[in-house]
């Protein structure tokens, strides 16, 4: 097995002027050290790297055939900016044993044409941090790009003062963006940009449908016909999968700090993790980037500006939604999509809140107190602002003690309250919500309690990479050359949803919460 070019411009002679990439020198591992190694996404990749070493990962990124810096475009802060890979280089493909393609994509691997002034490398502090959240994003059920393996460089990089240098490969199905089709589009000619764009539409559909297990060197990419209804087809898709993983990022406390359109996969999934962090008390209004001065991209505007996005994706797809290029029959489609776009999120996020609390949305979605329950539910999160994840964990214990008594019993003198706090903490709403709660659980029929509480299980991690000791971690092995805390931390994640002592212990909140709390791009 080798790369082969992922070569996303050679669809025909007239796109091979290089106007959306830059073919880019191969680069070399020469002094450089694995910092982290995942272990089992070499094995899914089937790289045959019991033990990773520099000559085997050397060998392996000189076999790409011609790395690319690739060109794109992106609206930043609202704001349409010429952008493109300023400090990354896509190898190329990669195909496993089962003939599943992957994108490998380095990060900081040093200037491009893009790099617009910047020096084009990164942190070591900061690869590794993107490395630990994309582990636990993907442990979390969160579809994200994976991190394979953050290299240390030999050399300092200037981020307020001299840090030590890292190199991080990532891996997608494709690390194409919104902001791609934005730069194709004013790029390219009409006709160009249309075959461009099915290229790239057609390949997500496939991986989507499960045609990415293909024969040997054969590449994903191929020449797309103009089908106006199979990029209707594709945004409907990508509307439920980009609705479904805004649910996820909610449900689990994760905001992604820049929702820039060059940072939104067309494959509906978590991308560029530079300034994303795990809120710890429900604040909606949280915003932990640096440069988020406004809140533009707060935890909870964040499905409120990928509305905006999907407006800017359609119009780079309005040149393909009517067959005869009907400027006017294009914008109702468009309009009639961006509605179903709203839709897909608002029952998203009604299935998660829902689900969190072990109700099930298709069985009492008219159900009067069900629905009071969860709106209730929700008005006493914004109001009270507990702590996130536990706040749900200390709902599972009562539901657990719950089950062991008379439920007619507790509404009216309090027992279970008053036995559970020797257990959980103090976030819990009014005795009467869990009254309620208990009551329409218990009163769902033989078995709900327990089938509630199964799924709450399954949607409620245990485990959140708290930020404190996300930075912890990484002090301790980026400035002390110390393991322990990692290892700790990378093992916890990795099992998000199991109720153990190592997750209670580790998924306690620092004192002060998110105070003074700030992440930064790291370029």
């Amino acid at each position: 097995m080798s790369f082969w070019r992922s070569d996303y411009r050679a669809l025909g002679q007239t796109l091979t002027s290089g106007r959306l990439g830059v073919d880019m020198p191969q680069p070399n591992g020469l002094g450089m050290r694995i910092a982290v190694f995942n272990q089992a996404l070499a094995e899914e990749m089937s790289l045959e790297w019991a033990h990773a070493d520099m000559d085997s990962v050397s060998g392996w990124i000189q076999s790409t055939s011609q790395p690319m810096a690739m060109a794109y475009a992106g609206h930043q802060y609202g704001y349409f900016t010429m952008l493109g890979d300023g400090r990354a280089l896509l190898l190329g493909e990669w195909q496993n044993d089962l003939g599943i393609c992957y994108d490998v994509h380095l990060k900081g691997s040093g200037p491009t044409p893009f790099a617009r002034g910047g020096d084009g490398y990164a942190t070591l502090h900061a690869m590794l941090r993107e490395f630990i959240i994309t582990e636990a994003l993907h442990a979390l059920g969160v579809p994200t790009t994976r991190s394979l393996m953050v290299l240390e460089t030999p050399y300092k990089v200037w981020r307020e003062m001299d840090q030590r240098g890292g190199l991080l490969l990532r891996t997608a199905p494709h690390h194409v963006r919104i902001g791609t089709l934005e730069y194709a589009n004013r790029a390219l000619s009409p006709e160009d940009y249309a075959r461009y764009a099915m290229v790239i539409l057609n390949r997500s559909i496939g991986l989507w449908n499960g045609a990415n297990a293909l024969e040997q060197g054969r590449s994903l990419y191929g020449v797309g016909d103009f089908d106006p209804e199979a990029v209707r087809c594709y945004f409907e898709e990508w509307s439920r999968r980009q609705a479904e993983l805004l649910a996820h990022w909610m449900r689990v406390g994760f905001a992604h700090g820049v929702l820039n359109t060059d940072n939104i996969s067309l494959m509906g999934m978590t991308l560029d993790l530079g300034p994303c962090a795990f809120v710890n008390t429900y604040d909606l209004k949280r915003s932990f980037s640096s440069i988020d001065q406004y809140g533009r991209y707060a935890w909870g505007r964040q499905s409120e500006i990928m509305e905006w996005n999907a407006g800017v994706l359609l119009s780079c797809l309005l040149p393909l939604l009517d067959s005869d290029h009907n400027e006017r029959r294009a914008v109702l489609i468009a309009q009639d999509l961006l509605q179903q776009y709203r839709f897909c999120v608002e029952q998203a996020l009604k299935r998660m809140q829902w689900m969190k609390l072990g109700l099930d949305p298709q069985r009492f979605s008219n159900h009067e107190e069900a629905c009071s329950l969860v709106s209730d539910w929700q008005v006493w999160l914004e109001e009270s602002r507990p702590d996130y994840a536990l706040s749900y964990l200390n709902l599972e214990v009562i539901l657990q003690e719950a089950m062991q008594f008379d439920s007619k019993s507790y509404p009216v003198q309090g027992g279970l309250l008053e036995s559970s706090s020797r257990h959980i903490s103090v976030d819990l709403p009014s005795r009467d919500w869990v009254a309620r709660w208990i009551n329409f659980l218990e009163g769902a029929g033989d078995g709900a309690c327990l089938s509630s509480l199964a799924q709450m299980q399954s949607q409620n991690p245990s485990m959140i990479p708290r930020n404190h000791l996300v930075e912890d971690a990484l002090d301790q092995k980026v400035l002390h050359d110390r393991d322990a805390g990692w290892d700790e931390l990378l093992k916890a994640i990795r099992e998000p949803y199991q109720r153990s002592e190592l997750q209670r212990r580790l998924n306690q909140p620092p004192p002060l919460g998110d105070a003074g709390y700030c992440t930064f791009c790291g370029t």
